[in-house]
């Protein structure tokens, strides 16, 4: 089978670039990259497709450079050559890899130890549940346990601190009969430094799915109402929202899905008069209204949450889905909402970076204002289109 040098194939903008390559699912150190264009290769990738194909490819562009190149630059997207936005976003993506890593070294790492307690849960949940697995990785696991609740100031809340845990305490327990070097040495090191739970304790870990849906008082006609209710209201009452309402929702947003449970994204809420002003300025979209505000969130994601760059959507994926959560939280609550799109603009994305202090990993995803809505004005209709534009069934 012919390479992808070999067969002459353009790797577009969306292509997996090798930046961090792994081995069990873990980050490999000291592997080459070569950088072409704004895509990066793994070294390996020109070795396989041997010296033969390469020389008859570099032949075959000397015999005809100019006819060749141009064919070549008319094929490729202007986007994917000129635009400083995917440059900004590669270099963010690297930034969050190289700080993933150095957070690895020195064994203090939230991400990690969230994602590494979801697999060990992943796997207690398996039927038949196998009396061995984890064991790549339950070393690392409990060391960062150990130096996260180590610390004076901890990362995690008391909830948190449960579900780790628990989890282990489950985990050690259904590996017991395992001879597994790893697992032994790991369940050693997590009986030395924390202490036995108590029958009165309670941790969190895998449980049977239940919820009283009758009791919740929640249906599917209620929650439609509200859906359709819920609209981008873009006009506010002179009257600032409870930060005690915001909570609550935040509460629901807190909730959502989240990729191996990372929850890689921060709420910045601003509710001062002049940051307010501030922030809704950098957005496009926001003129003719953007001077009565009460309120304005600016949802932050932090690729620092990843070891490798498969996983760069993630940071807009997960944090819409706690966006969406939020806004349905608020208005259950009385208080209205507008979602504002954030444009990848060099200026206007500095300009955001330098009033929030963000770090190289961190990227904008959006903005929602919110505030009670001014019952004098008028909000869009924005009707939506059929369900048979939206779904499909039986396609496969």
């Amino acid at each position: 089978m012919r390479s992808r040098l070999q067969q002459g194939q353009v790797m577009g903008a969306d292509a997996e670039f090798d930046a961090s390559p792994t081995q069990n699912g873990e980050p490999v150190e000291n592997v080459a990259v070569s950088p072409i264009g704004d895509q990066t290769f793994s070294a390996g990738a020109y070795e396989s497709s041997g010296k033969v194909g390469v020389l008859r490819v570099l032949r075959s562009l000397a015999v005809d450079f100019p006819g060749t190149f141009r064919r070549i630059w008319l094929r490729v997207p202007r986007p994917v050559l000129a635009s400083s936005g995917l440059r900004r976003e590669q270099l963010a993506v690297r930034s969050g890899i190289k700080q993933y890593r150095a957070d690895q070294a020195r064994g203090h790492h939230r991400f990690l130890l969230r994602r590494n307690i979801h697999r060990l849960e992943k796997g207690l949940i398996m039927w038949p549940r196998r009396s061995e697995f984890g064991g790549d990785y339950i070393g690392v696991t409990v060391a960062a346990a150990v130096r996260v609740y180590g610390e004076s100031a901890p990362l995690v809340s008391d909830a948190e601190r449960q579900w780790v845990l628990g989890v282990l305490t489950s985990y050690f327990e259904v590996t017991r009969q395992s001879t597994s070097p790893s697992i032994r040495s790991a369940e050693s090191t997590f009986a030395r430094c924390f202490v036995a739970p108590n029958n009165g304790d309670e941790l969190a870990g895998p449980h049977r799915h239940a919820i009283d849906v009758e009791g919740s008082g929640i249906d599917i006609d209620s929650l439609r109402r509200l859906a359709i209710g819920r609209r981008s209201v873009r006009w506010y009452e002179d009257k600032k929202v409870d930060r005690s309402v915001v909570d609550r929702a935040m509460e629901i947003a807190r909730e959502s899905p989240t990729a191996c449970n990372r929850a890689p994204y921060r709420f910045e809420i601003i509710d001062s008069d002049s940051g307010v002003q501030e922030v809704a300025e950098c957005a496009m979209g926001t003129g003719g209204y953007a001077h009565q505000i009460p309120a304005i969130v600016v949802l932050v994601g932090d690729l620092s949450a990843f070891f490798h760059e498969r996983d760069r959507h993630l940071i807009y994926i997960d944090s819409s889905l706690a966006a969406m959560a939020f806004v349905l939280g608020l208005e259950v609550q009385g208080v209205a909402s507008c979602m504002i799109n954030w444009p990848d603009i060099p200026e206007r994305d500095a300009r955001m970076r330098r009033l929030l202090g963000l770090a190289d990993t961190e990227r904008v995803i959006m903005l929602i204002a919110y505030g009670y809505a001014d019952a004098e004005r008028l909000v869009p209709f924005s009707a939506k289109g059929s369900l048979d534009e939206i779904r499909a069934f039986g396609r496969i």
